[in-house]
């Protein structure tokens, strides 16, 4: 049954994280130390732009955030962004279009958020997409008063793809996590995910969490996560799923620039691609609840759950944490994080027949199987991304298969394993 070399077609238990923790942790400040792109030009454009917005330098209706995406559930894409000021005379909208339809939907005109005098923040939610398919979506401002279908201007255009019913073509994710305060080599990975071959380009990302080291910190969510990705055009395309972590935890339930749970009650969530063949759960290893717990419950006895040939949970806290700083692990007690992952969480992947745990936190790269107990099949102490491509099946499989490649800062292919999926039940 097995034809393919270093492939599973057991029931694999993985928990991996994405960057190398330095012996500074749980402060990283040193990640940069490893990066393999020594050009310099993008960081310091990043930091010159918010320094220009931060000083009111530039004139005002400027984005200062391009569209970003965030998986919401199967139908649904919520889009952020933010003008630097100047808004109070002017309406923003947001329209979007699938290539297979004709019908333009217009959203707005939408409320505006402000931070501060040059920070103007804006959410809308496209959906729902019933087929999948192309989306364009424009974002548009108008002075105020005008007409939903009246004369607009643009600022921003984009497009990304989305596979609520398309089960015939690969779906490709690229997974990064725990990139705060390690902009450069942040950078440089997107670098290595941007230049995959049209082919092989992702059509989402996945982070695992700890996008900036100070949550609060308005400069950090540009210089550290949103210009990076900016940069390299990727947000703007590629659909964030989004689990929080430690250090961008909201402890007010806000989540100001990344996915917020509306029209949901809490911040875990779950969706479903490709005809619902493949099941993402993602929760929140912040949050010690019952309510999550039985969520959880609820999910894996759910029609969606059961039917899906790959289950994949994207967790920040690993089920099995590691020790690797004496100071962080005994005195600021990081052995008992997120113990509940491990000891309420783990039994119910186990009962509903969970395929994969994706997780950050540690920065270094582990994975392995949970009941082998010989635990870790492969492990990295350097700077990666891991890209996983979900194939539709074949004539000679007729079930899907995930090709899980792990990538070092300068692209160099360090683990591979083709893992096939399981029966519905």
């Amino acid at each position: 049954m097995n034809n393919f070399q270093n492939t599973d077609f057991s029931e694999p238990y993985s928990s991996v994280s994405f960057q190398y923790k330095q012996l500074t942790s749980p402060y990283p400040y040193n990640n940069n130390n490893n990066n393999g792109d020594q050009s310099f030009t993008f960081p310091k454009r990043i930091k010159m732009n918010n320094t220009m917005f931060d000083r009111g330098y530039v004139a005002c209706g400027v984005l200062r955030k391009e569209p970003m995406l965030y998986v919401q559930d199967t139908q649904h894409v919520q889009v952020v962004w933010e003008i630097n000021c100047g808004m109070s005379n002017k309406e923003m909208f947001l329209s979007y279009q699938n290539n297979n339809e004709d019908k333009i939907i217009v959203i707005g005109p939408i409320e505006a958020k402000i931070l501060d005098q040059y920070h103007t923040l804006y959410k809308a939610t496209i959906g729902p997409m019933e087929q999948g398919g192309t989306i364009n979506y424009k974002i548009e401002t108008s002075k105020k008063g005008t007409d939903t279908n009246g004369k607009k201007k643009v600022i921003a255009t984009h497009n990304f793809n989305w596979f609520t019913k398309v089960d015939t073509q690969p779906i490709r994710v690229a997974a990064i996590a725990d990139n705060q305060f390690g902009m450069l080599t942040f950078s440089s990975l997107l670098r290595q995910i941007r230049k995959f071959p049209k082919d092989r380009q992702p059509h989402f990302l996945l982070h695992a969490g700890d996008a900036v080291q100070n949550y609060p910190s308005l400069r950090q969510w540009q210089t550290d996560f949103s210009g990076p990705l900016t940069v390299h055009g990727l947000s703007q395309r590629m659909p964030l799923i989004y689990a929080h972590g430690n250090h961008d935890y909201d402890r007010q339930g806000e989540y100001t620039y990344t996915r917020n749970h509306a029209p949901h009650e809490h911040s875990w969530f779950s969706f479903s691609m490709a005809n619902e063949a493949i099941r993402f759960i993602v929760l929140d290893s912040n949050i010690d609840w019952d309510v999550q717990d039985e969520w959880l419950k609820q999910e894996i006895q759910s029609k969606e759950f059961k039917q899906a040939q790959f289950r994949i949970v994207v967790v920040h806290v690993p089920p099995f944490l590691e020790y690797w700083d004496r100071h962080a692990w005994f005195q600021q007690g990081e052995s008992k994080w997120g113990t509940f992952v491990k000891d309420r969480f783990v039994p119910l992947f186990e009962e509903g027949g969970v395929d994969v745990v994706i997780s950050g936190h540690q920065h270094n790269y582990e994975r392995g199987e949970r009941n082998d107990w010989a635990m870790y099949d492969a492990k990295l102490l350097d700077f990666h991304f891991v890209l996983l491509e979900f194939k539709p099946p074949t004539s000679e499989l007729n079930r899907w298969t995930l090709q899980w490649d792990t990538f070092d800062v300068k692209g160099k292919k360090v683990d591979s394993i083709l893992i096939g999926a399981r029966d519905a039940q």
